[in-house]
């Protein structure tokens, strides 16, 4: 039986805000991170669930949060639904 890969995070040191990128085995399927220049009282994170090439426009998800935590939990969320509808499960 083949093992499915696991999501992983690693942070990007070339960005001044923090922000990580999402991967599943190899590949980058998305990213969270702190939004810049954000008025006051707006959320802090912002999180996208998409890769290019393979995934069309209408596939994509992304939205914001307070905490990373909310955000990482957004995440994960939007991209079962999308492992589900692109590989049955």
């Amino acid at each position: 039986m083949r093992t499915m890969p696991q999501l992983t995070r690693r942070r990007d040191p070339n960005t001044t805000q923090e922000t990580w990128g999402v991967y599943y085995g190899d590949v980058q399927v998305g990213t969270i991170a702190e939004r810049a220049g954000n008025p006051a009282g707006s959320p802090r994170w912002q999180w996208a669930c998409d890769f290019y090439p393979g995934s069309h426009p209408s596939e994509h998800a992304k939205g914001t949060a307070e905490t990373f935590d909310q955000a990482r939990g957004a995440f994960e969320i939007a991209w079962r639904f999308f492992h589900a509808k692109r590989y049955g499960g």
